[in-house]
């Protein structure tokens, strides 16, 4: 057995028992993503593209926080790098390549995650806002999503609180936590 699947078996079978210790049981103690600690250097390619996820934003209370989400739309499990790049788009759904971007490793470095059909990895998104008026505030009104170790990239909307479409965005720069198999600390 490799050293890979050994880990990986190893980190699924230390979940598992702290799901059974927690006292969830029957169906939620089943394992539907796999993650342990990695190094930037050793997170895989993956045999997944980025057209095989649904990948969105979801404002939050604060501002500047937006939670991403990250859906497995395809019928197999999906390898996946630490990050999700987003680059800003206009109204036209043109990029802005100007608004500076950074992948940050919050909560944490970057994991390999395995992401089963249906499941969803997280990442939190912290906003560096601006005021319409100053030449080095941008206004966005989506994002394109380009996954790391993946081809391809897919259009990630911006949901506001109640749901609806959030069409702009003041933005002078972007940092993009790290994907996580749970919602739960990602927020920056």
């Amino acid at each position: 057995m490799s050293k890979r699947l050994r880990t990986i078996g190893a980190a699924t079978a230390l979940l598992g028992g702290t799901l059974l210790i927690t006292g969830c049981g029957g169906a939620a103690a089943t394992q539907a993503v796999t993650a342990h600690g990695a190094s930037a250097s050793d997170v895989s390619a993956s045999n997944c593209s980025a057209t095989d996820f649904e990948i969105k934003l979801q404002a939050q209370p604060d501002p500047s926080q937006y939670l991403l989400t990250m859906t497995n739309t395809s019928d197999e499990a999906c390898e996946l790098g630490g990050w999700v790049n987003l680059t800003p788009t206009n109204m036209a759904d043109e990029p802005i390549e100007e608004v500076p971007s950074s992948n940050v490793e919050k909560p944490g470095g970057p994991a390999d995650i395995t992401l089963e059909p249906g499941r969803t990895a997280f990442a939190g998104v912290h906003a560096d806002l601006g005021d319409k008026g100053d030449p080095n505030t941008y206004v966005t009104s989506g994002f394109v999503a380009t996954p790391a170790d993946m081809s391809g990239s897919v259009n990630a909307p911006v949901n506001g609180l109640n749901n609806e479409p959030v069409t702009e965005i003041p933005l002078k720069g972007l940092q993009v936590g790290t994907l996580q198999p749970s919602a739960q600390g990602v927020l920056f």
